[in-house]
């Protein structure tokens, strides 16, 4: 594939999401030949960010972010230029067309580009359109806090740690013993939210106070910023992500993993706990959500039959009456799509971590079992041969009384 193919493909108006392997893909072609292909990767660039669309304009924000940290100084250069960086970066910021999340964006990767650039003299036009950035377009600019130090955990921290999520494990499997035993007792109906929230013990919803946040009640956590980590053991994400948390490693930072099954250590000011559900929330959700399969469809249904009539009786009152109660479903519809499209990624995650774990254990397995058999088949002594065991059963054998010796004369 040509440069300029692989620039459109990796900024695709259709791609949902950052494509890291597209991506990558540009940043070799273009370490093939620094000298020209640098200038020309810019060329192109600056005709993907004349464009109108967000996702494209999205994509090619963080492709500039990715290019100026893999492809050496001269593409920095490009980048650094005060044609490219007045032009084509900070003229959007007073553009009234372009969104306010792409200003934004815009804002982060400057700040962004800014401490990547610093200490290079031949790159200070970037330092400069930072300064225009923080002076005449303060309102985007909503820096991410400062990465914490990867300080270790003390050990007394690690033991209260410890106890925390001993505490929580057990409140856990009370919880799940009290609700396997309701439903046990149950004959025919399950009790509904209120009456099983109402056995809930008191320490459940304490383990949601914000005073008592810890790796011990914290399952999951969603993403304040975009962080791009370069580092191999931190993880990457987008604002909005949500994180999985496995353990804690450093006394700010958590070991996480995401639905697309990335696997990382990511700093706690980066990310907000996610409380889990009261029963009140969740059987109201529920609520909604069986209210859209049964009342809501039935409304739709009949709206679409009335819409698509040929007859000329059609009741334009009751299309109106219709079309007025079910446009409210449609940002439940999209919220309750959302909910269930992260849980499918998220089970999808957990199915392939499970498969993967279960292929480990099988090598491990096959190992073992191949090593205790090349034991025991180096402590088996070989089989003698004839000739020694007639040999040796001679010798052994008593001439003079034994069976089949005794002379018969």
């Amino acid at each position: 594939m040509t440069l300029q193919t692989l620039i459109n493909r990796a900024t695709d108006c259709t791609l949902t999401d950052d494509n890291w392997q597209y991506i990558l893909d540009v940043c070799d072609e273009i370490s093939k030949d620094p000298e020209t292909n640098s200038r020309a990767a810019i060329k192109h660039i600056k005709g993907r960010l004349a464009t109108r669309d967000a996702n494209i304009l999205f994509r090619t924000l963080t492709l500039i972010t990715a290019i100026a940290e893999n492809c050496g100084s001269r593409l920095k250069q490009e980048i650094a230029s005060n044609e490219f960086l007045q032009t084509h970066m900070l003229a959007k910021l007073s553009d009234k067309k372009v969104h306010k999340q792409v200003k934004l964006r815009i804002a982060e990767v400057l700040q962004h580009l800014r401490k990547s650039f610093e200490g290079d003299p031949s790159l200070r036009p970037i330092q400069d359109a930072c300064k225009v950035l923080t002076s005449k377009y303060t309102q985007f600019c909503k820096a991410p806090p400062s990465k914490p130090a990867k300080t270790a955990i003390e050990w007394k921290e690690k033991e209260q740690e410890e106890q925390e999520l001993e505490r929580a494990l057990k409140l856990s499997v009370q919880e799940y013993e009290r609700e396997k035993n309701t439903k046990e007792s149950t004959l025919v109906f399950e009790p509904s939210t209120n009456e099983r929230s109402g056995r809930l013990d008191p320490g459940h919803s304490s383990r949601n106070d914000p005073q008592t946040i810890s790796i011990a009640n914290v399952k999951k956590v969603r993403a304040l910023y975009d962080l791009i980590s370069y580092e191999p053991d931190e993880l990457s994400f987008k604002k909005g992500d949500i994180i999985t948390v496995i353990e804690s490693v450093y006394r700010d930072w958590w070991r996480g993993t995401m639905s697309n099954g990335k696997q990382g250590i990511f700093p706690l000011n980066y990310v907000t706990p996610l409380v889990r559900k009261s029963p009140e929330e969740s059987a109201r959700e529920a609520a909604i959500e069986e209210r859209m399969l049964k009342t809501e469809q039935t409304k739709i249904e009949e709206l679409l039959a009335l819409l698509s009539s040929k007859s000329s009786l059609v009741n334009e009152d009751r299309v109106t009456e219709l079309f007025n109660e079910v446009l409210p479903v449609k940002s439940s519809l999209a919220k309750a799509i959302e909910k269930y499209s992260l849980r499918k990624d998220e089970l999808g995650s957990l199915h392939g971590r499970m498969n993967e774990a279960n292929n480990y254990y099988n090598l491990l397995i096959d190992k073992v079992v191949n090593s205790r058999g090349e034991v025991r088949l180096s402590q088996i002594l070989p089989y003698p041969s004839e000739s020694s065991f007639r040999g040796a059963v001679l010798q052994e054998q008593s001439t003079s009384s034994g069976f089949g010796n005794q002379y018969s004369g």
